[in-house]
């Protein structure tokens, strides 16, 4: 009997002093290193596995064939934390629409990535969405990122026709940035002139409207608020181009006040010469004449203003001279 109580405390001993040597290595090899910040990084000086090791292959050589080290990039869509729920957003398309009026502006400064995410160039982007192989998504992320998605598995067609037809104004109205604006001599309804030569070295605000288009006349209170906070600036001039004849516009603007000067009968020289495809349309035209942004509401010309003029009018704040 004593013979096995020594062999037994003998064991128990062993295992002890086995298991203190292994616990105090590992703990050497993996440690919690503290920073100055109070925080704390975990560390290991053991070599790391891959993340991704799976090799197979029918092969006795070991060999594996070109498919085994092939991966995609295709981005999972319905299964990423950074993209809306599909099922919401896509149901139908007054959800998307709904969806793309507050998450969407493709005129802004955004991000632009393809299927997988990478990042391309703002044309192609907005190319790509012509195509109508795609709508954008917004990440949800602290930035402006829009993903392209494939429209493969979207049956509602007002969803493709909505996209589509956004996508077509973008692009047409990005391509129009950088040009020059064409040459004019106009007179509003109250007989003041404006032309190149007398605008030449100001920013110029021009939207495209005319009496029969009810979005137009929406958004006539949010355009008088822009005109008196930036009406003040000598070297920045207010235009409006309406369809409509003198007399017309006289008698409507007596109920409908609108306090940007108006210039009558202007539809060829919107659609021809500006390239205005829908009603209202927004555009800033900088100290040189080129045509600086070019929008399709009073929301994104507001956008645009705060990022692209407002730094360049305060230069020509007498206040702040």
């Amino acid at each position: 009997m004593k013979n096995i109580l020594i062999t037994i405390v003998t064991m128990a001993v062993a295992f002890g002093i086995t298991f203190y040597v292994l616990s105090n290595f590992y703990k050497k090899d993996n440690e919690l290193e503290f920073n100055a910040d109070g925080t704390a990084t975990f560390s290991s000086t053991t070599e790391p596995e891959d993340t991704y090791t799976e090799e197979t292959s029918d092969d006795s050589n070991g060999e594996s064939s070109d498919d085994d080290t092939k991966t995609t990039s295709t981005t999972d869509f319905s299964d990423n934390d950074m993209f809306p729920d599909l099922d919401v957003v896509l149901a139908d398309s007054d959800k998307w629409e709904t969806y793309f009026k507050e998450n969407i502006n493709l005129s802004s400064d955004f991000i632009p990535l393809d299927t997988d995410g990478e990042e391309i160039e703002k044309s192609d982007f907005l190319s790509d969405l012509t195509s109508g192989s795609f709508v954008p998504l917004k990440l949800l992320s602290g930035d402006q990122i829009y993903q392209l998605y494939p429209t493969d598995e979207i049956d509602d067609k007002g969803i493709l026709s909505f996209s589509k037809s956004e996508a077509d104004v973008a692009y047409a109205y990005f391509s129009k940035e950088g040009t020059k604006l064409p040459e004019f001599n106009f007179q509003d309804i109250n007989g003041n002139r404006y032309s190149s030569g007398s605008t030449n070295g100001k920013i110029i605000i021009i939207t495209c409207w005319h009496m029969g288009s009810k979005p137009s006349i929406r958004e006539f209170p949010k355009l008088n608020r822009l005109y008196d906070k930036y009406e003040a600036y000598e070297d920045v001039v207010f235009l409006s181009l309406a369809f409509d004849k003198s007399d017309k516009l006289l008698q409507f603007l007596t109920k409908n006040e609108f306090r940007h000067p108006v210039i009558a009968n202007q539809e060829a020289f919107m659609r021809d010469e500006i390239g205005a495809k829908q009603y209202p349309t927004h555009l800033i035209i900088d100290e040189d004449g080129n045509i600086e942004k070019m929008v399709s509401s009073v929301g994104q010309l507001e956008a645009a203003l705060q990022k692209i003029a407002e730094p360049d009018l305060t230069e020509f704040n007498d206040g702040g001279m």
